[in-house]
């Protein structure tokens, strides 16, 4: 007997009920990982986001706009 169909032996004798509970936690544990995962790039994607507004907001002085007038009539 190999060791292969050993497992398989072993496996069918465990329980449908406990099976489904193993499933259960296994999918529990793929949704927390991807969780995980889409915080830190919503994270980033927000950082990102700010500092591109925070540019704009600064573009849209009336001190850069006066540099850029001043700059242009040189």
């Amino acid at each position: 007997m190999t060791l292969l169909s050993q497992g398989v032996r072993v496996v069918n004798q465990i329980p449908e009920q406990v099976k489904l509970v193993g499933d259960g936690l296994a999918v529990i544990g793929w949704v927390s990982v991807l969780a995980g995962v889409l915080t830190q790039v919503f994270g980033l994607l927000a950082a990102i986001l700010s500092c591109v507004w925070g540019a704009v907001r600064l573009y849209e002085t009336k001190t850069v706009q006066n540099w850029l007038v001043r700059r242009k009539h040189k």
